[in-house]
């Protein structure tokens, strides 16, 4: 017979996988996004261009839309778990709540600038006309990914804080103050290279997903070898 105790750790391993493999699988399906950084990659403000791109590799499109937001379900998951457990009145337990709420709203975003995706590749390319109508659409979907990387860069910037002011001195410690570094370059970069816009400014802040992937391993395998993830 299952015990309490059991079903929790259970829960907790399911949050501490989910934290090493969903941030890790959304970023191999978006490195893999046609128009994004391998495959026909081109400008984010280029929307032809991104367009032309997703019709031209409709199976590629429709998987990364499919498991890009898999992966983000998975990192929101994990995430909540982080802050379930992180408990107390002080500014450790507040900060984890905030940047879950702030996290999930970018991510929520991005999966639904994924739905877009799913649209925008079955758009008739050889068709002058329907290109055109697709732009604005593209452009919409542009707009939420703005919102929404800020959302996400601000979310992991206090979680990062957070944890770190829990933590002692050490490795754990070292990353988080990184990752906080990290995403508060991100901020500032997508908030100057979607305005400019300047391309190079967009490239650098979705680059600290990166950093962001190495830390949320890191947070997984610590929990799993605790037993809890926290």
């Amino acid at each position: 017979m299952r015990t309490d105790s059991m079903r929790t750790d259970a829960i907790h391993r399911l949050e501490a996988w989910a934290l090493m493999v969903g941030p890790a699988m959304a970023l191999v399906f978006f490195l893999v996004e046609p128009g994004g950084l391998l495959v026909d990659p081109v400008d984010t403000t280029d929307s032809a261009g991104k367009i032309t791109a997703l019709a031209s590799n409709p199976f590629l499109a429709h998987v990364s839309g499919l498991l890009v937001p898999l992966g983000l379900l998975l990192l929101l998951y994990g995430i909540s778990g982080v802050s379930r457990v992180t408990t107390g009145p002080d500014f450790a337990a507040a900060g984890t709540r905030f940047g879950l709420l702030s996290a999930t709203v970018g991510g929520v975003g991005w999966i639904l600038v994924n739905g877009l995706d799913h649209l925008l590749a079955r758009t008739r390319i050889s068709s002058a006309e329907a290109l055109e109508a697709a732009i604005p659409l593209y452009q919409v979907g542009l707009g939420i990914t703005m919102i929404s990387g800020i959302a996400v860069s601000l979310g992991l910037l206090v979680l990062s804080l957070s944890l770190a002011a829990r933590e002692r001195s050490g490795l754990h410690r070292t990353a988080a103050l990184v990752i906080a570094v990290v995403s508060a370059f991100s901020v500032v970069a997508l908030i100057i290279g979607y305005s400019v816009p300047d391309e190079t400014m967009i490239a650098l802040g979705r680059a600290c997903y990166f950093p962001w992937v190495v830390w949320f391993a890191m947070l997984g395998s610590k929990f799993l070898k605790a037993g809890r993830p926290a």
